[in-house]
C-alpha cells in the first residue's frame, strides 16, 4: 500500500488498524532513499504517533519526520510476523534513521557426531539435527572450549576427525594422557562409549543429580568386583562433577535455570551491554555489545539489540534484563509482545533474589568495560597527539595515516613481510598485509625490504601513506627514502627509520627523521610510543605470517618429493588421512582407497615412506 503524506493528515486514515511494517521514503519516487522501517501491531496508531501535534521525538527523528513524502504499508498476518519482516527489511535495505545492531558473527556451539563411535567437537555454522546433536550457542569460543575440556576429563570422548580415526593403528597422545578411551583400536566397546556420551549429553543439560547417580553406582559395582583402581577413577570424577558444580554462580540444580542475564548502561551517546549465559544452572560464559545511540534513547536501543540478537541465536526461553536504573527506562510493552509471538522468549525486567549474585557480578563487569572504553579513546587522543608531533617535525600538514614494515625468515626459508597500518587515531590490524618473497632473498633482510617496498609503491588500489616506517638504521632508511623518490608517489611520502639503541633497551631506541634529525625515547615519550608500537606490531605480525609458512611447507613438502603426485592428489590424501601423519602411516591398501591414487603410485608412496 502507498500513501503520499499531506499538511492535512487526511492521508492517515489510509492506514489500518492492524498488525504490519511502515517504510517512510523522502519522495514521491519508488526509487527515492529510504528512511525509516518500523514494526507495529496497530498500523494506524503508531504512524500518527510522528504526525501528532506535541511529540517527544529527538531531534534527530523530528528531522527525519520533516523529510517524509511518502509512506509504504505491508499488512502482516500477526505481529510475530511483523516483527520478522522488519527485521529482515532494516538488515537488507538498510534505512537511515534506524539504529543498525551489526553483529555478523557466528558462535560456538557443542556437536556430538552421529557416528558408532560419537567425537565432540566445536561446531560453527547451519545444524542438521538429524545427523548430529548440538549444545548451545555458547557466548565465546572460550567458554565452548572449557566446557569440551571438562567433558574429556570426566568421560573421555574422543575429538578426532572421522579419517584420522578410521586410519589409525595406535592410540593418541590424547589417550596417553587419558582424556580419551581410544575406540579408534578397540580400547573400548560401543556399549561402554555409548555410556560415555550419554553420560556427556547429561552433563551439557544440566542433569548432574543423574550423572553422580550412575557414577556411584558404577564405582560401588567396580569396588564389589574388588576392582578398586577402576572405582578409584570414578571416584576422581565424581569429585570433579562436584567441584565444577560448587564453582557455578547458580547452583540449584533442582530447578536449573536457563536463562540470559543482561545488564545495560548509558553513557557518552552509547549503550554498553553486558550478556552472561546461563544453560541448565551453569555459568556458560559472556559478551559484551557497545552500540550508537544516537537519540539518548536506551529502550530504543535495546529494543534494537534483542530483536536482532534473538532472532539469530534462539539458545534460552527466558532474558533477565536490568537497564541503569537512573534512566527509569522500560520495554515497550507493544515491542515485548511481538517479540515474545515471533521467538516464544519472554524479556523480564526483575532483579530476582535467585540471580542477585550474577546481577552483582554482571554490574561489576559493565562497569569495567565502560572504564576500558574510556581509556581506549584517550589512547586514540594520544595517538593522534603523536601523529600530529610527527606531522609537525616532518613539515606536513596532517598525518592520517603510517604505514610500518618488517621481515621475518628462518636462516633465509619462507621469508615474509608485513606491513601494518595506523590510520584515523588506532592500529587497525583489519588493514595489516603480508608479502611472500621469494626464495631468492635468502638471508638478505634489507634486500627483501627493498623487494616488498617497491611491490607497494607500485600498489595503487591502495591508501598512500603520509609516512612510511622502516625498522632500521641509516642503510635501510636511505633506501626507504631512495625508493620513495624515484616511486610516482615522491611528494606524497615521508620516510621514517626507528632502530635499536644500547642493550636494545626500548628507553635507548632512536628514530631518523628528515635525514639529520635523530630523536631519542626522553624526546617524546607519547611520539615514541606511537612508532614503537608499530615496529613491535610489525614485527609480530611478520613472525606470524613466517610460521603459518613454515607449517604449510613442512606439511606439503614431503608429498611434494613424490612423482606423479600433484595438487590434486596431495589434498585428496590430506584430506583422507586427516594430515601428513596419516598418509605416511597407511598401508598400501589403504593409500589406494584414495580417489586418484592406483596400486601403483600407492606402492611409490608407501615405499617413499617407508625406505627414507
Amino acid at each position: 500500500m502507498d500513501i503520499r503524506v499531506s499538511e492535512d493528515k487526511e492521508f492517515l486514515k489510509q492506514i489500518p488498524n492492524v498488525s504490519g511494517v511502515y517504510r517512510f521514503y523522502a519522495s514521491s519516487d519508488k526509487n527515492d532513499e529510504l528512511l525509516y522501517v518500523g514494526k507495529a501491531i496497530n498500523l494506524f496508531n503508531r504512524v500518527k504517533s510522528y504526525f501528532g501535534k506535541t511529540t517527544s521525538q529527538s531531534p534527530r527523528i523530528s528531522l527525519m519526520i520533516a523529510q517524509i513524502v511518502r509512506i509504504e504499508i505491508t499488512v502482516t498476518d500477526n505481529e510475530a510476523s511483523a516483527l520478522i519482516l522488519e527485521n529482515n527489511l532494516i538488515k537488507s535495505l538498510k534505512p537511515k534513521y534506524n539504529i543498525i545492531f551489526r553483529d555478523d558473527k557466528s558462535y560456538p556451539l557443542i556437536r556430538i557426531s552421529n557416528h558408532t563411535f560419537p567425537k565432540i567437537d566445536v561446531y560453527r555454522g547451519k545444524t542438521n539435527q538429524k545427523a548430529n546433536q548440538y549444545f548451545g550457542p555458547y557466548p565465546n569460543s572460550y567458554a565452548v572450549t572449557n566446557a569440551i575440556n571438562i567433558i574429556q576429563k570426566l568421560f573421555k570422548l574422543r575429538t578426532c576427525t572421522d579419517s584420522v580415526f578410521a586410519n589409525r593403528s595406535r592410540p593418541c597422545m590424547l589417550h596417553q594422557i587419558k582424556l580419551c578411551t581410544a575406540p579408534c583400536v578397540g580400547y573400548v566397546d560401543n556399549e561402554e562409549y555409548k555410556s560415555q556420551v550419554n553420560l556427556a549429553i547429561c552433563f551439557l543439560k544440566g542433569s548432574y543429580a543423574q550423572i553422580t547417580n550412575d557414577l556411584t553406582k558404577q564405582m560401588n559395582d567396580k569396588a564389589k568386583q574388588m576392582e578398586f583402581e577402576a572405582a578409584a577413577a570414578i571416584r576422581d570424577k565424581i569429585t570433579l562433577l562436584n567441584n565444577i558444580s560448587l564453582d557455578q554462580v547458580i547452583n540449584n540444580h533442582n530447578q536449573p535455570i536457563t536463562a540470559d542475564v543482561i545488564v545495560a548502561k548509558s553513557y557518552l551517546n552509547q549503550v554498553f551491554i553486558y550478556l552472561i549465559s546461563l544453560q541448565n544452572g551453569i555459568y556458560s560464559g559472556d559478551k559484551h555489545f557497545i552500540i550508537n545511540d544516537p537519540d539518548s534513547n536506551i529502550r530504543v536501543v535495546l529494543e534494537v539489540f534483542i530483536q536482532n540478537y534473538y532472532l539469530e541465536h534462539q539458545h534460552t526461553r527466558l532474558v533477565y534484563l536490568q537497564i541503569d536504573e537512573k534512566t527509569h527506562a522500560n520495554l515497550d510493552q507493544e515491542f515485548l509482545q511481538m517479540f515474545y509471538a515471533a521467538t516464544k522468549i519472554r524479556v523480564i525486567s526483575l532483579r530476582t533474589i535467585v540471580l542477585k549474585k550474577i546481577f552483582k557480578m554482571a554490574e561489576i563487569n559493565l562497569q569495567r568495560i565502560i572504564n576500558n572504553n574510556i581509556a581506549n579513546n584517550n589512547s586514540v587522543s594520544e595517538l593522534k597527539t603523536a601523529a600530529a608531533k610527527l606531522a609537525s617535525l616532518l613539515g606536513i600538514d596532517t598525518i592520517d595515516r603510517i604505514e610500518c614494515v618488517d621481515i621475518s625468515h628462518h636462516q633465509g626459508i619462507n621469508a615474509t613481510a608485513s606491513c601494518v597500518v595506523y590510520q584515523d587515531g588506532k592500529i587497525n590490524n583489519s588493514l595489516y598485509r603480508r608479502y611472500n618473497l621469494p626464495d631468492s632473498v635468502g638471508g638478505d633482510d634489507l634486500a627483501g625490504m627493498k623487494i616488498m617496498l617497491e611491490r607497494r609503491l607500485k600498489s595503487v588500489d591502495l591508501p598512500v601513506p603520509q609516512v612510511i616506517l622502516i625498522d632500521g638504521g641509516i642503510t635501510q632508511y636511505e633506501m626507504l627514502k631512495n625508493l620513495i623518490r624515484t616511486s610516482a608517489l615522491c611528494d606524497k611520502i615521508r620516510a621514517v627509520s626507528i632502530f635499536k639503541g644500547e642493550k636494545r633497551n626500548p628507553q635507548y631506541d632512536r628514530v631518523i627523521i628528515n635525514d639529520q634529525l635523530i630523536l631519542g625515547y626522553r624526546d617524546d615519550p607519547g611520539l615514541f610510543r606511537l612508532l614503537q608500537g608499530l615496529r613491535d606490531e610489525a614485527h609480530r605480525f611478520a613472525i606470524t605470517g613466517h610460521r603459518k609458512a613454515q607449517i604449510k611447507t613442512m606439511t606439503i613438502s614431503k608429498l611434494e618429493n613424490i612423482p606423479n603426485v600433484g595438487a590434486t592428489k596431495r589434498k585428496s590424501l590430506l584430506t583422507h588421512f586427516g594430515g601428513l601423519k596419516g598418509v605416511m602411516q597407511a598401508s598400501v591398501e589403504q593409500l589406494q582407497k584414495v580417489s586418484g591414487i592406483g596400486p601403483n603410485l600407492a606402492l611409490q608412496i608407501f615405499t617413499y615412506f617407508h625406505n627414507e
